[in-house]
């Protein structure tokens, strides 16, 4: 009876150490990659989490409608090494606009994965990591974000970033 419960606790032990790794997911399998929308609006909340962060913007379309759209980001210790002040850089601009160059979900529900933020201060950041900034995505990124206007959200400060200034 001692062996047949230390079998079941073992793999019960297995079985929840692997969880983690059935909740993960792939970027292409959740974002569509070929898209790079760009989106503005209230910064409300950040979750600063692993395996990614997420923050939340209040979006207006253009009749003034405001939508919640949530944004996955990279790992906190990942974009520590982007700059380890960009838990700082959220919290104090929460309530604040800001912008988003992101990839929608495939699912049209209104979450995409954050490509590059840019806060009220004008101070650009990745917020992904290198599967986010891939070769095939920088090609992505000149086609999408001069029409990211036809779905209704706001578009433009990236421009500079696709034409090679203020990279």
């Amino acid at each position: 009876m001692t062996q047949l419960f230390r079998v079941l606790l073992a793999l019960v032990c297995v079985f929840f150490s692997a969880l983690p790794v059935l909740a993960h997911h792939s970027f292409e399998a959740e974002f569509d990659g070929s898209k790079l929308l760009t989106f503005t609006g209230v910064l409300t909340k950040l979750e600063w989490q692993n395996p990614h962060g997420w923050f939340y913007l209040d979006v207006k379309d253009d009749k003034g409608a405001v939508t919640r759209w949530a944004f996955e980001i990279a790992a906190p210790n990942v974009l520590r090494r982007f700059d380890e002040n960009t838990r700082e850089y959220f919290l104090t601009n929460q309530g604040k606009v800001m912008s988003v160059a992101a990839s929608p979900a495939k699912n049209g529900t209104n979450k995409a994965a954050a490509d590059k933020v840019k806060f009220v201060d004008g101070r650009i950041m990745a917020m992904g990591s290198k599967r986010y900034h891939g070769g095939a995505r920088a090609n992505a990124w000149r086609s999408e974000s001069a029409g990211a206007q036809d779905s209704g959200r706001p578009s433009g400060f990236l421009r500079s970033l696709v034409s090679g200034r203020g990279t």
